[in-house]
């Protein structure tokens, strides 16, 4: 048995990790082939079941996706989400149990001085799936229980500490309470590690219980707890070294191999056929790396867990390693064969990878006009939404003025983003519960620059006029709980305008797109989008607006097969404006609107080869400038 000073502790965290980077040392390639079948499986069966399992349970909500506060929403207050959590959450536990399972396979057979292959420990594990799929189904119920009381804290912190005023102001401003709030966030974080980390050290051992001494799951907790106990520092400084491993290997590779990727592209020309050979060299490249270090990182974590679960084994213990408990010489022209199959088709996948970037860059590559939309006006050269920021917008040619609109207490329709004036003017006035000649007799330029200090709340008619034979308009409707007739009034001074075709409407409530496409189903009204769950492109707006992470080639071919339009917010450096042109949206909705227009020109004058160069050394990590933070939390 294991002393339990600090000193032995100590001397047994580095034994066990010592012993398990032997383990992994010696059967490496069987480990590699399993994390190779079972991320096959995960591609094959798991992906698509996982998101078969979504698309039917979102589709009891009546709908195709689910976005932004709706997710939570779905999460939280609906019978599906709720199945969701615990199925989806089961379903990846499982198979990632099972996985963990037969990786220990080799880490047990070597303890044992017998040799373990993949087929083997798959058969072997494959028989224990059962009471393996009920363990990983106790164990999410038993994380979300721990879980959801520090959630419930932190909603509790913000309910009562943040939201006085809107949050936009917290981030940006950041007053004591934010600190405050931060503050108290962080010690319930802390505490949910310290509770996480105690617990997961406890329940190491449920796995190989289960899986090899045949314990039944229910017992299986109770029975990990009583073998680690005295040992639980120790557990958790071996855990907490591989999770410090986990972060650190791929933070120091991924620099390394972007700098080797910006010392060879140039080597390949800018010539289109030895660029492409370049995407596929370095599209394999990248998947053998990463597979490598999913390898590493799962490996060892089981290999460690296998040694843990040795150095507390009972007198008694029947481990179960029926398929592998024959001894087998070494198979070294099979073991040669299979691996020569393995290099044969990495070398075929570097063509494969070059005609599938080829067709895939096809679309692309066809000019189509990518439009430039003013975030609130020229919001980084004067206040956001106001009439200073339309006018510089419209100076700097840009194709749409982006807005946003608020109904006030006696029904003026006005340009505002924030549910009250803090960020701008440090004023609580809220939006809804001030009347427009309240709203108007504050300062909201001055935040800016004093030569401001004239701008006020604008009225949307005022905005209309600004921007009217100039640019275009796109009215994001804001939706917080208090509009009463926001799309009738906008419709109505649209109209007095006469600005119908000159306009586009949005806003991240699908009600409020529902409700303006059934009063004018001839304009267009797109979904602003921050998170989804589900197919986007099945939503039902003319396009969709998304935060640039959403912007996937997957989700904007989806979005072009449907014939919406993806535009991206809110982008501020041409790095990225390049990096999401080659993947194919079709507008910006930048801060910088004249920046903006000079990389759609710059863009548009480039080859098909130029394109497809520089879209690569983008994703390589060489900027144009430096990127500016996005202060917004909302578009």
């Amino acid at each position: 048995m294991v002393d339990s000073t600090a000193d032995a502790r100590s001397i047994e965290t580095s034994a066990v990790l010592s012993a398990a980077w032997a383990d992994l040392r010696a059967c490496w390639r069987v480990l590699a082939g399993i994390a190779l079948l079972y991320a096959g499986l995960a591609g094959v069966v798991l992906l698509p079941l996982i998101g078969l399992l979504f698309q039917f349970l979102i589709a009891r909500t009546h709908t195709s996706a689910v976005a932004d506060v709706d997710i939570a929403w779905f999460f939280l207050t609906t019978a599906p989400g709720w199945i969701a959590l615990i199925l989806v959450g089961g379903l990846i536990a499982a198979v990632t149990a099972i996985e963990q399972a037969c990786l220990m396979c080799g880490g047990l057979g070597r303890a044992r001085g017998v040799t373990v292959r993949v087929r083997d420990a798959f058969l072997l594990i494959a028989t224990r799936s059962a009471p393996l799929l009920g363990l990983t189904t106790l164990l999410v119920l038993r994380v979300l229980a721990i879980v959801l009381p520090f959630a419930a804290a932190g909603v509790a912190v913000y309910w009562f500490g943040l939201r006085q005023y809107d949050i936009n102001y917290y981030l940006s401003d950041r007053p004591e309470t934010f600190w405050v709030a931060a503050l108290i966030f962080g010690f319930v974080a802390l505490a949910l590690l310290v509770v996480v980390i105690r617990v997961m050290s406890a329940w190491l051992l449920v796995l190989p219980l289960v899986a090899f001494v045949r314990v039944p799951p229910r017992q299986a907790f109770a029975e990990s707890q009583r073998r680690m106990r005295g040992h639980k520092r120790a557990v958790a400084l071996s855990l907490a070294i591989w999770a410090l491993l986990a972060i650190a290997i791929p933070m120091a590779v991924t620099p390394l191999m972007q700098a080797l990727g910006r010392l060879v592209a140039p080597l390949f020309g800018e010539s289109l056929v030895g660029l492409l050979a370049f995407v596929g060299v370095i599209a394999v490249t990248w998947l053998g790396v990463g597979f490598v270090i999913s390898v590493l990182v799962a490996a060892l974590f089981a290999m460690i867990c296998t040694r843990w679960y040795l150095a507390t084994a009972r007198e008694g213990d029947a481990v179960s390693l029926r398929y592998t408990e024959k001894q087998a010489a070494p198979r070294v022209r099979a073991l040669y064969r299979s691996w020569g199959a393995v290099v044969l088709l990495i070398v075929l996948s570097v063509p494969a990878a070059a005609a599938s970037a080829y067709f895939l860059m096809q679309e692309d590559w066809v000019d189509r006009p990518v439009l430039v939309f003013a975030h609130r006006g020229a919001s980084e050269a004067a206040p956001e939404n106001t009439l200073a920021a339309f006018r510089r917008a419209g100076e700097e040619h840009t194709d749409y003025v982006e807005l946003d609109v608020q109904e006030t207490a006696d029904g003026v329709v006005v340009v505002a983003h924030d549910s009250d004036l803090m960020k701008v003017a440090r004023s609580p006035l809220k939006i809804w519960a001030s009347t427009a000649a309240q709203l108007r007799a504050v300062d909201i330029g001055s935040y800016l620059s004093p030569a401001y200090a004239d701008q006020r709340v604008p009225t949307l008619a005022e905005a209309l006029e600004v921007c009217k034979g100039v640019s275009r308009v796109d009215i994001e409707l804001k939706d917080y709980g208090h509009d009463q007739q926001l799309e009738e009034r906008v419709i109505a001074l649209v109209e007095a305008a006469g600005m119908q075709k000159q306009i586009v409407t949005m806003s991240l409530s699908q009600r409020m797109v529902t409700k303006m496409k059934r009063l004018r189903p001839e304009w267009t009204s797109g979904l602003l989008i921050a998170k989804a769950l589900g197919n986007v492109s099945r939503l039902p707006a003319d396009f969709l607006a998304v935060e640039s992470r959403m912007a996937t080639r997957k989700m904007i071919r989806a979005a072009h097969a449907a014939h919406k339009p993806v535009y991206v917010w809110t982008v501020n450096d041409s790095e990225r404006m390049i990096r999401l042109m080659g993947l194919g949206v079709d507008g910006l909705i930048t801060n910088r609107p004249g920046l903006g227009k000079e990389a759609v020109a710059s863009y548009a004058d480039m080859s098909a080869a130029q394109r497809l160069f520089l879209f690569i050394m983008t994703r390589l990590g060489v900027r144009e400038e430096i990127s500016e933070p996005e202060g917004d939390l909302r578009p």
